[in-house]
């Protein structure tokens, strides 16, 4: 139940950036449709194409592809299925969230900066795991709705993977349904969560899972 109202807190929270995903996939397929339009009439007038047909019609292909895959990703975050635990990079996943908000960052002025030792293997179940991340994500841009600055990161040590976001917010992490929701859910894969204020103003968050 849980893990459910989280996940439907951050659809809602998150749904301007799944526009955004699936506009992209659509812009893809746009240009390739509106080039072969261009070719056909080309064609028709007798003039030679720029680029042959065969091309063109790959391009088409490749964007429906890309759509289909950008659909998926949208639809495995809303609902996902049933996972059994797999092994995920950590770090491939915090930089690919960072991708999807992109545009919610810089609406914010937020700037997002890359710290990783590793790529922070760990085994679980992917679907918590990038819930788990993109809330932590999503409330640090929310902090920051003057501008700042996130640095995500991490090492793996002793083993266990380390997962840090900081950020230079200047008011303290506020107890609310997201902390206890986040605690709670990574303590059910046997890690740890911990939210401590920087000594140079900023707020770190870490969250340790078992390592491979």
């Amino acid at each position: 139940m849980l893990e459910d109202a989280l996940r439907a807190y951050l659809n809602r929270r998150c749904r301007r950036a799944y526009a955004h995903d699936l506009r992209n996939g659509l812009q893809g397929m746009f240009g390739g449709v509106d080039a072969l339009t261009r070719a056909a009439r080309t064609s028709l007038s007798g003039k030679p194409l720029n680029v042959p047909l065969e091309q063109l019609t790959t391009f088409v292909q490749q964007a429906i592809a890309n759509h289909e895959r950008g659909l998926e990703r949208v639809l495995d975050s809303i609902a996902p299925e049933p996972q059994a635990p797999a092994l995920v990079s950590c770090r491939e996943l915090l930089i690919e969230l960072a991708r999807f908000l992109a545009n919610d960052a810089a609406r914010n002025n937020v700037r997002i900066r890359q710290d990783f030792h590793d790529d922070l293997k760990t085994t679980t179940t992917v679907a918590r795991l990038r819930l788990i991340a993109l809330a932590l994500l999503t409330d640090s841009i929310d902090a920051l709705s003057g501008g700042g600055e996130i640095r995500i990161g991490g090492r793996t040590s002793d083993g266990r993977v380390q997962l840090e976001i900081i950020d230079n917010r200047l008011q303290p992490r506020p107890a609310s349904f997201l902390s206890d929701a986040l605690e709670r859910l990574v303590g059910e894969m046997s890690g740890r969560i911990e939210s401590k204020q920087n000594e140079s103003g900023g707020w770190t968050v870490r969250v340790e899972l078992p390592a491979v």
